[in-house]
């Protein structure tokens, strides 16, 4: 079998920071990862390079650039490749994400965020999400508009499963967390609910209407399957199938 040569970079260990480009794409950054970062350089020094493109765009190592920059560094060791473009938004985000995989784990809130910056789907979610964050988690809101457990979410491929259906679903969630609080409208409920009305009741606002209705009066009850992680789903269902021979 023929060995196939793997491209390589050039490394200069004096690469000047203030040529540096942050990426606009990448997750925010955490002063407190940076902080950590900087007693390590100043205990070890430098033990590997930040990754950057041939015309100074980061690609890996944000926080230990603004490490250095906190320790007053004028320059900082940098590995250069030359065959990521880093003018292609999604090449460069899925280079930034391949290399920060073995770093701090990437959240849900990471993937939607970045992917926000080129894709209309995500950016559409991204928006609803900051707009109703008091009301709904961004596990919730990702189920909620995109199929659950999309392998394309994290490729940024995901597509809104269903607009109308999913806003309409999102004001009836924040309209019960607002009056209720989200210490009776709790998290895995919510996602319980989202998956029922999609899966079992088929988006059928008629039949998702009298569910809102049956979950409010267990609410107001005190109701234990209310906020039962082993109840809820169960109690809902028992609640669809009254209302299915209800209007059959």
């Amino acid at each position: 079998m023929k060995k196939t040569e793997l491209q390589r970079g050039d490394f200069n260990p004096y690469y000047l920071i203030k040529d540096l480009k942050m990426a606009e794409l990448n997750r925010d950054m955490m002063p407190v990862h940076s902080e950590n970062f900087k007693h390590k350089l100043n205990e070890y020094g430098w033990l590997m390079p930040v990754v950057v493109s041939s015309t100074g765009d980061v690609i890996e190592g944000h926080h230990r650039i603004n490490s250095a920059k906190l320790l007053k560094q004028e320059t900082i060791p940098a590995y250069i490749i030359n065959w990521v473009d880093t003018k292609i938004q999604k090449q460069h985000l899925d280079c930034i994400i391949s290399l920060n995989n073995g770093n701090r784990a990437w959240t849900m809130l990471d993937y939607l965020k970045s992917f926000s910056n080129y894709n209309e789907d995500y950016k559409k979610v991204y928006e609803l999400y900051l707009s109703n964050s008091n009301n709904i988690s961004v596990g919730n809101i990702i189920h909620l508009f995109f199929k659950p457990h999309n392998r394309n979410f994290k490729k940024g491929k995901a597509k809104i499963n269903d607009l109308d259906f999913s806003l309409y679903l999102l004001n009836e969630i924040s309209g019960l967390v607002q009056f209720y609080s989200k210490n009776k409208i709790v998290t895995y409920c919510i996602r319980e609910f989202i998956a029922l009305s999609f899966n079992k009741a088929n988006k059928n606002k008629k039949a998702i209407n009298y569910l809102i209705k049956e979950y409010e009066k267990m609410i107001k009850m005190n109701h234990p399957s209310a906020t039962s992680i082993k109840e809820f789903k169960p109690t809902m269902e028992l609640y669809l199938n009254n209302y299915n021979l209800i209007n059959k």
